[in-house]
C-alpha cells in the first residue's frame, strides 16, 4: 500500500496514509513560482467565471472536493478530478494521486508503469515525500518496466511538467502579442482600451496590457533560462526565436536527469 489522501500517523512512509492538509500546505510554498508565472507577475489569480480568485485556494478547493470524492469510494469520479481537473495543469498533489491510483487499481485499471511515471512527475519540484515514494516504487520494477516508465515519464513531463506548461504560457503570450504587432515585437502602435469580460468595471490602455504581457514573457523566459541552464536573450523578448527555444526544450525535455 503506498501513500494515500486519508489522515494518518506522523510519518510518510510506505504502509502509512498521510494528512492531506500538511501534505498540500508545503506544495503551496513549491508551487508560488510557477503560479505568479502560469498566471501573473502582479497577483496569481484565475478567472472562475464570475470573479478573479488565488489560483491556490482555487486549487485547494478542487483538491477537497477530489478527496471527498475520493473518500466516499467514487473512485472513477475522483480519478477523472485528479488527472484532469488537476495533474493537467501541473498541480503536484493531482499527479501523485494520479500515480497513487494506478498503483491501486482504484477508479482506473492498474499499471504500477503508470504509476511510477506520474510519480516522478508529481516529484520534479523536489518534494521529498514524493521523491521518496517515486524512488520505492522504481527500484520495485523490473529493467523492462523501468525502460517503459522513463517513456512514460518524458511524455507526461513534455505534456505537464513546470517548463512545458511555462513554454505552453510564454508561447500563448508571445502569440497575442504578434497577433497586435506583427512579425517583430514592437510597441508602436496606438493606445487602444482594452475591456476585462470578466470585470466590467476594469479596463486598461492597450499600451500597458500589452506592456504587461511583456513583462510575463520576459519573466517565464527568466525561469525557463534558470531551469535548463539555456542561454536565451531575457533583455529583448521582442526579437528572440520563440521556435528555435521550443525546439531546444524538446530536445531537453527529452534527456532523462
Amino acid at each position: 500500500m503506498e501513500l494515500s489522501p486519508r489522515r494518518c500517523g506522523p510519518k510518510y512512509q510506505i504502509g502509512s496514509d498521510i494528512q492531506v492538509r500538511n501534505f498540500r500546505s508545503k506544495l503551496i510554498f513549491y508551487s508560488a513560482i510557477l503560479v505568479c508565472l502560469q498566471v501573473s507577475l502582479a497577483a496569481a489569480q484565475v478567472s472562475v467565471g464570475h470573479r478573479s480568485v488565488p489560483l491556490d485556494l482555487k486549487r485547494l478547493e478542487v483538491q477537497d472536493h477530489a478527496n471527498r470524492v475520493y473518500e466516499r469510494s467514487d473512485y472513477k469520479r475522483a480519478f477523472f478530478i485528479y488527472s484532469n481537473e488537476l495533474a493537467k495543469l501541473g498541480d503536484k498533489y493531482g499527479q501523485y494521486m494520479v500515480g497513487y491510483m494506478y498503483l491501486t487499481g482504484k477508479g482506473v485499471e492498474q499499471d504500477t508503469v503508470a504509476a511510477s511515471a506520474w510519480y516522478r512527475l508529481a516529484g520534479e519540484r523536489g518534494v521529498g515525500q514524493f521523491i521518496a515514494v517515486s524512488d520505492r516504487l522504481w527500484l520495485s520494477l523490473n529493467a523492462s518496466q523501468q525502460a517503459r516508465s522513463d517513456e512514460l515519464f518524458v511524455q507526461l513531463r513534455k505534456r505537464y511538467g513546470d517548463l512545458a506548461l511555462v513554454m505552453k504560457a510564454a508561447r500563448d503570450d508571445y502569440d497575442l502579442l504578434r497577433s497586435r504587432t506583427g512579425s517583430r515585437l514592437g510597441n508602436n502602435s496606438s493606445p487602444l482600451t482594452i475591456i476585462d469580460p470578466n470585470n466590467a468595471l476594469a479596463s486598461s490602455q492597450g499600451t500597458d496590457f500589452y506592456g504587461q504581457i511583456e513583462k510575463r514573457i520576459q519573466a517565464r523566459l527568466n525561469f525557463v533560462a534558470l531551469y535548463t541552464g539555456i542561454e536565451i536573450d531575457i533583455d529583448n523578448p521582442r526579437t528572440f526565436s520563440m521556435t528555435s527555444l521550443e525546439k531546444q526544450i524538446d530536445e531537453y525535455l527529452d534527456e532523462l536527469y
